[in-house]
C-alpha cells in the first residue's frame, strides 16, 4: 500500500456505496473457478440469472456467489483462494489480472453476509489499494496474505499470516499475524479482540479412510481454517527415497488431485502418469504431503516421500530479501525404511529461512522417535532461490541429509524431505508464522 493507512471520508463512503450498488461488469476471461462445492451453491450473474455451481464452474466479474446451506472454495486466476462458509453471499465487483502484478490488476469484492477465509494472490501486491473486501460495517484492505471474515450484524476475523487493515467511518485498525479483530458497527472503530474466528474448511462428503487433511492449530489446539488442493494444478514437487542412498530432488510439473485432495497423477512434460499407490498424510491448499510406493525393478518395492505445492511467485521470492521466515510443523509422513515399513515418527520440528545476509541460510531443529528411541538433529544449509539443501548430525555416527523448498504466496509454506543415515526417510510440511 502506498500509504500507511487508508481512511474513509464522506466521498470515499459515497464511492463505495455506488460501487456496491452498481458493480462494474467485465466480459473477458473468467475471474475464478470452483475448486470445491458441497450443497446448493449458486451464482447470480449481472443479468439476474442464477445457475448452480459445481466443481470446475467458472465465476465471472459481477457474479454473486450464494452458498445457501453449502460451502464452496474458489480459486482465482492470480492464485488467490476464497473459502465460503454456509449462508454466505459474496460478489466479485471488479476483477482484472493479466498474468502479472504490474499495478494494473484489481480485485474489489463485497461480502453481504456469512463468512470467508482467503489466501490472497498477486492482485494487490504492487498496489495494495487495488484489493478490497467491502461490507456494510467495514472494509478490509490487505498488506498480507491470509485472514478470515465472519459477518452478520457485526464483523469478527483473524489474521493467519501477514497483515490486513480494517476500516470504517470511525477509523482504521491494522491487524497482524495471530491477531483477531471485532467491528461492532459502521460508526464504531474496529478493535482487537482475544477471540479467534476459526472458520472450518469445506470437508469432502466422504473422505477416504487413509487421508488426513493438514490443519494448522492455534496455541489452544483449536484447528485453524484450511483448504485442500484439488483439480489440475501446476506445482513443484520435492521428493526423496533410498533407491541408491538418500536421494532428493524437485521438479515442476502438472499434478491432478481428486475432489478429496488425493494426488492421482503427475506429468513432468512427457505425459501424465497415473499414481495408484499414493498415501496422503496432509493437504492444506498450499502444500500436500504423502508417500508413493513404487516398483524399483528389484525384489522389493521402493517408497518415495514427497511434498508438493504451489510455487512461490517470483515477485514474492524477491521480496523476501532482508527478512527472516519462521515456520512450525504443519504435518509429516511416518519415518520409514526403503520399502515403506514405518520405523518412527517426527515428534516436533521448526524451520527458519534467513534472507538477511549475502546468501540465504536455513536452519531446522527436529526431534524423532526412531525404533523406540529419541533422536534429535539440527540441520543447516545455504539457499538457492526457494530451495535449501541441509545436513546435520543426529549424534555419534548418525547423520541427516535433507532438502527444503518454500511454497505459496509470500512463501507461506515450506516442505522438506530427509534421509537418516541413508537408511530411513521421511517428509514434513511447515507453516509460516
Amino acid at each position: 500500500m502506498s500509504q500507511s493507512k487508508f481512511s474513509l471520508n464522506a466521498r470515499a463512503v459515497l464511492l463505495m456505496a455506488i460501487s456496491s450498488a452498481y458493480p462494474v461488469i467485465g466480459y473477458g476471461a473468467p475471474a475464478a473457478q470452483v475448486d470445491f462445492s458441497v450443497g446448493n451453491v449458486t451464482a447470480t450473474g449481472s443479468n439476474g440469472q442464477s445457475r448452480t455451481l459445481g466443481k470446475g464452474a467458472q465465476i465471472e466479474q459481477g457474479d454473486t456467489v450464494n452458498t445457501n446451506g453449502g460451502r464452496a472454495q474458489l480459486r482465482f486466476t492470480d492464485g488467490a483462494y476464497v473459502s465460503l462458509q454456509p449462508e454466505s453471499q459474496f460478489r466479485i465487483d471488479q476483477y482484472q489480472f493479466n498474468g502479472k502484478a504490474d499495478g494494473s490488476e484489481k480485485g474489489l469484492f463485497s461480502l453481504f453476509k456469512g463468512g470467508l477465509r482467503t489466501i490472497t494472490g498477486l492482485v494487490g501486491r504492487t498496489n495494495k489499494a487495488n484489493y478490497q473486501v467491502s461490507t456494510v460495517v467495514a472494509t478490509i484492505g490487505i498488506r498480507g496474505t491470509e485472514y478470515t471474515i465472519q459477518y452478520g450484524q457485526s464483523i469478527t476475523g483473524t489474521v493467519g499470516e501477514g497483515e490486513i487493515e480494517v476500516c470504517n467511518g470511525a477509523g482504521c485498525l491494522s491487524v497482524t499475524s495471530g491477531e483477531s479483530y471485532y467491528v461492532q458497527g459502521q460508526e464504531v472503530k474496529p478493535v482487537l479482540t482475544a477471540k479467534r474466528t476459526d472458520l472450518p474448511p469445506p470437508e469432502p462428503e466422504d473422505p477416504p479412510a487413509n487421508f488426513a487433511k493438514g490443519e494448522e492449530r492455534d496455541a489452544g489446539g483449536n484447528p485453524s481454517p484450511g483448504f485442500i488442493l484439488t483439480g489440475t494444478l501446476d506445482l513443484t514437487i520435492l521428493f526423496g527415497d533410498l533407491t541408491a542412498g538418500f536421494l532428493s530432488g524437485q521438479n515442476p510439473g502438472t499434478f491432478v488431485f481428486d475432489a478429496d485432495g488425493n494426488l492421482r497423477s503427475e506429468d513432468f512434460g512427457s505425459g501424465a502418469v497415473a499414481l495408484s499407490s499414493v498415501r496422503m498424510y496432509g493437504n492444506d491448499g498450499i502444500a500436500a504431503w504423502g508417500t508413493h510406493l513404487m516398483s524399483s525393478g528389484g525384489t522389493f518395492p521402493d517408497i518415495s516421500h514427497f511434498v508438493v505445492g504451489l510455487p512461490v511467485p517470483g515477485a514474492d521470492l524477491s521480496a523476501l530479501g532482508g527478512t527472516v521466515g519462521s515456520y512450525t510443523l504443519a504435518g509429516s509422513t511416518p519415518v520409514t525404511d526403503g520399502i515403506g515399513t514405518a520405523v518412527g515418527v517426527l515428534n516436533s520440528a521448526t524451520f527458519t529461512a534467513d534472507f538477511t545476509g549475502p546468501s540465504a541460510i536455513a536452519t531446522a531443529d527436529m526431534a524423532w522417535t526412531l525404533n523406540g528411541s529419541p533422536l534429535n538433529a539440527r540441520l543447516t544449509g545455504s539457499g538457492f532461490g526457494a530451495s535449501f539443501p541441509l545436513s546435520g548430525s543426529c549424534g555419534g555416527n548418525c547423520n541427516v541429509a535433507a532438502e527444503a523448498l518454500l511454497f505459496g504466496p509470500n512463501a507461506i509454506r515450506a516442505g522438506m524431505v530427509y534421509g537418516i543415515n541413508n537408511t530411513y526417510v521421511g517428509s514434513a510440511a511447515f507453516a509460516k508464522q
